[in-house]
């Protein structure tokens, strides 16, 4: 049934949608068809080889072959088409899961067979297999995937079964021979679709700093929010990504950061962040003191991953706070015109200059898509309140 499906999916490519990035990820995403992989004629898995970026491995359904293509890219890094492709490995059978593990061992699924392989480093051939059936995985396995440092559960290893839309979390242990056992395996949760490919996006990325990319055979590209261990929550599920058809193994760019995912005729799409810098806007009035006013200004990209840099202007030592507030008001305290809320205060003194800079680097995934208002204020005897105060700036995190 599945040949019949791929068939149907490869005659009915040109009358399929275009590759599109839906709400609310379309914000911050676009996607790019980079076309066919040379020597790669049906959905893949795909990696890239460890210590060459511009070789990206990918493992086509019935192929039996692991194909190194190699990768041609722009003056920004990013891939834009290839330069021909040489077999990197033969196996069995293959299908969406191709990634390293510990010791830079290559795991691959095997569809039809229900099977996990592994080649050792330096290896042309399958060093172990492994039949999934008896460990409980209904045939036949999908995918595969290593979640990355940085993320909810990191190191741990995940299968998905196409067959069944089943997700499971394995412990895998040496043999002894440069390979790896599976110690256990449990069954964490029912998707749909037909998995077949995952991805972790880094911990920065907007609006996906906890979810999983799982390209779904037969749906699309959806993200879920993952739990402490890595595993995707079913109810959290929210599509992605539609159009690319047969839907199969993703791969993270480690020079540009971009997502790659692969698809039906070997076509391989490219997603990169395509996020605005948020706004950064000025509101209120400021509250003069007797010696100086004090001035807050922010430069730089309001965006998770990337940075901003405060700057406060006023008299030389002064003494007092910034205000980072979640909520804008305006609300005159005793002369002082107030307008954030005080939900995070940093005491300091400017220098000798009258001047502070701080560095805000936006890596926490909490911060996307969140205003912050600021506002600074110092001591000044001569002025009613005992203060003055900088008119305040709404900060969009994109």
């Amino acid at each position: 049934m599945r040949t019949y499906l791929l068939l149907a999916g490869l005659l009915l490519a040109n009358a399929a949608p275009a590759q599109s990035v839906l709400p609310p990820f379309n914000d911050h995403y676009q996607v790019t068809d980079l076309g066919q992989m040379p020597g790669v004629f049906n959905y893949s898995g795909i990696t890239f080889l460890p210590g060459s970026p511009n070789v990206l491995l990918a493992s086509a359904y019935q192929s039996g072959q692991i194909r190194a293509v190699n990768l041609v890219r722009d003056g920004q890094g990013r891939v834009t088409g290839f330069a021909g492709s040489t077999q990197y490995a033969t196996v069995g059978g293959n299908d969406g899961g191709l990634a390293f593990g510990p010791g830079g061992v290559l795991f691959f699924t095997w569809y039809g067979q229900n099977r996990l392989g592994q080649i050792l480093p330096g290896g042309t051939a399958a060093s172990r297999v492994d039949s999934l059936a008896p460990l409980g995985v209904p045939g036949s396995v999908g995918s595969c995937a290593f979640v990355p440092a940085g993320r909810s559960g990191a190191g741990r290893f995940k299968l998905a079964s196409y067959g069944g839309s089943q997700w499971y979390d394995v412990t895998l242990a040496a043999d002894g021979s440069g390979t790896f056992a599976i110690q256990s395996i449990q069954n964490k949760a029912t998707l749909q679709g037909g998995p077949e490919g995952i991805l972790y996006p880094p911990a920065q990325a907007p609006l996906l700093g906890n979810a999983v990319l799982i390209a779904e055979w037969n749906a699309g590209i959806a993200a879920y929010q993952v739990d402490a261990n890595g595993d995707p929550l079913p109810a959290t599920r929210q599509p992605f990504l539609i159009g690319l058809s047969g839907n199969s193994g993703g791969a993270i760019d480690p020079i540009t950061g971009d997502f790659l995912f692969a698809g039906n005729g070997g076509r391989l799409a490219r997603i990169e962040s395509s996020a605005a810098c948020g706004p950064i806007v000025g509101y209120g009035a400021a509250t003069p003191g007797t010696a100086f006013t004090p001035v807050l200004t922010a430069t730089g990209c309001a965006r998770l991953g990337q940075q901003l840099t405060l700057r406060i202007d006023g008299a030389p030592n002064a003494f007092g706070v910034l205000a980072i507030g979640r909520s804008r008001i305006q609300y005159d305290f005793g002369g002082l015109l107030l307008l954030t809320t005080l939900d995070a205060l940093l005491n300091h003194s400017l220098d000798a200059t009258g001047r502070l800079q701080v560095p805000w680097d936006l890596v926490d995934p909490s911060l996307g898509d969140t205003h912050f208002y600021l506002q600074a204020g110092y001591l000044d005897a001569g002025s009613p309140s005992g203060l003055c105060a900088s008119s305040a700036i709404d900060i969009w995190i994109r």
